[in-house]
């Protein structure tokens, strides 16, 4: 049986999920199969070649996707979240590294089927960073892809963890076998910043009080922040995390130096983003009221990143700095969204 060529896009109902079929769709001419634990979203259903409801732990289904398709590149985006791993952390793990386990072992076998290395992409997390305390994070400053790799959290862990084995099937990949360095996986990473979307609603990551925190002044909801004001880390918009994907995925493997990439675009402390939301929703209330818990986690987390190497290898420079995210992509489409 002839396989039919498409791209796999795993958590496909995701906040970056919606945003990068949407892309795909429009900039290339490729088809696109999109696979989530939960029915896919209407409104990507005729984006979609075909459309899974699935999850990444059930290996019928990638037997299916492997006997069925010729995949030229896997993204893989289907995680429990940082809030969420803390209440299950055994969930975590099983989804979020047995599932890019088991995603990897599907790249493997396309790479030999092919008999070409098959591009996968890897949505990592600042969460892999750990600061031990407030007076250490603001003393480091921005950090680099080597440093304070120390990460408190099970999301962190997953993610440092699946970093380290994405590239171990590129570089190591079976190293005693007589065909040692054939074919294996073209693994590549990006370590996002907190991700603002004015088209999809956060679900469970702590860095959500952004994009919670404007949402709720869009629809005259109050909102109480739950981190405190000077509490600083990066950011950045949805659109400019899926052109970074692209941009990187799109890259000849020749000029990268590394898997794992920082990219950052804007750090601003969350009274900063308050006083913006209010400059276009003055009557908007928006009130303080620390979770130390959560706080706990954000604090371990840089102010900043260095992302020197990701503009120097590949080119890559944010179209959205923090003034230009809510004049021209945020603001305008948020009241859109909502008739305002």
């Amino acid at each position: 049986m002839i396989r039919t060529r498409a791209i796999l896009i795993t958590g496909v109902n995701g906040e970056i999920g919606h945003g990068l079929v949407m892309a795909v769709k429009d900039q290339r001419n490729e088809d696109i199969i999109g696979l989530d634990v939960e029915e896919v979203d209407r409104s990507l259903k005729a984006s979609l070649l075909e459309n899974i409801t699935g999850n990444i732990l059930d290996q019928n289904i990638l037997d299916h996707i492997n006997s069925r398709f010729e995949l030229t590149a896997i993204y893989h985006l289907a995680a429990l979240l940082s809030t969420r791993a803390e209440f299950s952390p055994r969930t975590a793990h099983q989804v979020n590294v047995d599932g890019t386990f088991n995603l990897l072992a599907l790249a493997v076998d396309q790479s030999r089927s092919q008999g070409r290395p098959v591009k996968f992409f890897f949505p990592s997390s600042i969460a892999v960073y750990g600061l031990a305390n407030l007076k250490e994070k603001n003393k480091a400053g921005q950090l680099s892809e080597k440093q304070y790799l120390f990460p408190q959290t099970m999301y962190g862990c997953n993610k440092l963890y699946c970093e380290l084995l994405g590239t171990y099937y590129a570089e190591h990949y079976e190293r005693l076998a007589a065909d040692a360095g054939a074919l294996r996986v073209d693994f590549r990473s990006l370590r996002f910043p907190g991700l603002i979307s004015a088209v999809t609603l956060p679900v469970g990551g702590s860095s959500d009080y952004a994009p919670e925190m404007l949402h709720a002044a869009a629809q005259g909801q109050p909102y109480e922040c739950f981190v405190r004001k000077d509490t600083a880390m990066p950011f950045m918009t949805m659109p400019d995390a899926i052109r970074a994907t692209l941009m990187l995925m799109e890259a000849p493997r020749e000029a990268l130096t590394r898997r794992v990439y920082n990219i950052g675009a804007f750090a601003p402390t969350a009274g900063q983003l308050r006083q913006r939301v209010l400059k276009d929703f003055p009557k908007a209330r928006i009130t303080f009221a620390m979770d130390e818990k959560r706080q706990a986690m954000v604090d371990s987390w840089p102010t900043d990143v260095d992302d020197t190497a990701a503009r120097t290898d590949w080119g890559w420079q944010p179209q959205h700095s923090f003034e230009e995210a809510f004049a021209y992509y945020l603001i305008p489409h948020l009241r859109n969204r909502y008739g305002i």
